[in-house]
């Protein structure tokens, strides 16, 4: 192998697959050079539900292979999970199969809370209702900052730099 390609192995840093119940859970560096993790479950529906993280933002996903969506369109949903929250939200299209919807991250918030202790995650929109069971998420969703760690570790991706001697 050249050192053209050993460059390139040595930058993208992946962790995972791993399966947590039923979720899969994996880190990589994306596009913008940031370390981003996901766990993602799929549903007999044929959607994916994804909860992806950096440092600092948190985006839920759902993909569909059968879906056919317009780049920049964006949609208003309304999301609940169970009775610990709910929210009318702005969701955007991120490549023609999936729609996202993103968040700062902090750290314990009611969203996250509701995610990880909620039952059902009701995604509402004009012309479709979508129930996702939360199964296992209270193993899944913990392993996003185990995962972030790992990230942190390495010193090729993009995050806070320190130096020294």
């Amino acid at each position: 192998m050249n050192l053209a390609g050993i460059l390139v192995l040595a930058a993208v840093q992946n962790y995972g697959p791993f399966d947590i119940n039923g979720w899969e859970l994996r880190g990589a560096v994306n596009n913008e050079g940031a370390y981003v993790c996901s766990v993602s479950i799929p549903y007999n529906s044929g959607i994916d539900l994804a909860f992806v993280r950096s440092a600092s933002t948190f985006r839920i996903a759902l993909q569909n292979s059968d879906w056919a969506l317009d780049e920049g369109q964006r949609y208003s949903l309304s999301l609940r999970v169970d009775n610990r929250f709910s929210q009318t939200v702005t969701a955007h299209v991120a490549g023609g199969q999936t729609l996202a919807i993103d968040y700062d991250y902090v750290p314990n918030s009611q969203l996250e809370n509701a995610l990880i202790y909620g039952n059902i995650l009701y995604v509402t929109a004009q012309q479709a209702d979508f129930q996702f069971a939360l199964t296992n998420s209270s193993r899944a969703l913990p392993g996003l900052e185990t995962c972030l760690q790992q990230g942190r570790r390495n010193p090729f991706a993009a995050g806070p730099k320190q130096i020294t001697d």
